[in-house]
């Protein structure tokens, strides 16, 4: 957790036991006005790492219930194991004792130093060839967290989209991306390949976000979000996505399963090859 992270979701954290506190705002909403779940699991891992002291390692945040701009949201960790090196927590979110989100975390004091990755960041062109990641319908807030976010789609998209997948170049100005937090809140963009990969507009409605972390070292740089759509059935959709630093470090690791709205987005085309 970062002193950026707290400012960025505009977080109040507990001096003793009690909960921590995040005033819903349109800028952590989606453009549909209700909160955007990359805010979501952005809120529990700052909250489970303020209560443990631990750096997360694991979180999964199922969504239970919609928070509006104006809410807010009681986050109550109950650290339910901190052994020797290792942590594990329940955070569970409120609005006026309204469960909308919960979530569990799991964290270390283990040694770093040893981190490794399997797998090669996809070859695709650079952010400063892409195209501007644009949503296809109106807003209905007047800021929203999308326009705290720079996304660039590569010009290799259709290409991609064809084999369920995607690949998008993100960085958040003023909040450096690595920690936790900042990984769990550019993450949540699985709908948008699967969406995109059966013609349909690109989102949905999460019902889960889980974030591995590899790597929580910050950069301004660009991350490459290297999405993979895996399976869909009764509109439920699910998928992976790796998040890559420029040079080719793999910093994260995310799944995700969401409703996939096929009745009120318009359709996708995406553009035919050069």
């Amino acid at each position: 957790m970062t002193h950026l992270d707290v400012e960025f979701l505009g977080i109040r954290l507990p001096e003793g036991n009690g909960p921590a506190i995040m005033p819903v705002t349109e800028a952590l909403c989606t453009p549909f006005g209700f909160l955007y779940g990359g805010s979501g699991i952005a809120a529990c891992a700052v909250a489970a790492e303020a209560a443990t002291g631990r750096p997360l390692v694991w979180i999964t945040t199922q969504y239970v219930k919609n928070a509006k701009p104006g809410d807010v949201v009681e986050l109550a960790v109950d650290v339910v194991v901190h052994a020797r090196l290792t942590s594990q927590t329940h955070v569970h979110g409120t609005v006026d004792g309204r469960t909308v989100l919960h979530a569990t975390t799991a964290h270390t004091d283990r040694p770093d130093g040893d981190a490794r990755w399997w797998d090669e960041m996809p070859a695709v062109s650079p952010p400063e060839a892409g195209e501007p990641f644009v949503l296809p319908w109106e807003h209905v807030t007047t800021g929203s967290f999308v326009a705290r976010m720079e996304r660039f789609l590569v010009p290799e998209m259709p290409e991609l989209v064809a084999k369920g997948r995607a690949a998008m170049w993100v960085r958040v100005p003023g909040w450096p991306i690595g920690s936790p937090a900042s990984q769990g809140f550019i993450a949540d963009i699985i709908p948008m390949a699967i969406g995109m990969a059966i013609g349909q507009g690109p989102g949905g409605t999460s019902l889960d976000n889980t974030v591995r972390i590899v790597l929580a070292e910050p950069t301004d740089d660009w991350i490459l979000l290297d999405v993979e759509s895996e399976g869909m059935n009764r509109s439920v959709g699910c998928g992976r996505v790796r998040l890559w630093r420029r040079d080719g470090t793999l910093i994260g690791v995310g799944t995700q399963s969401a409703i996939i709205r096929t009745s009120h987005h318009p359709t996708y085309e995406p553009a035919p090859p050069a």
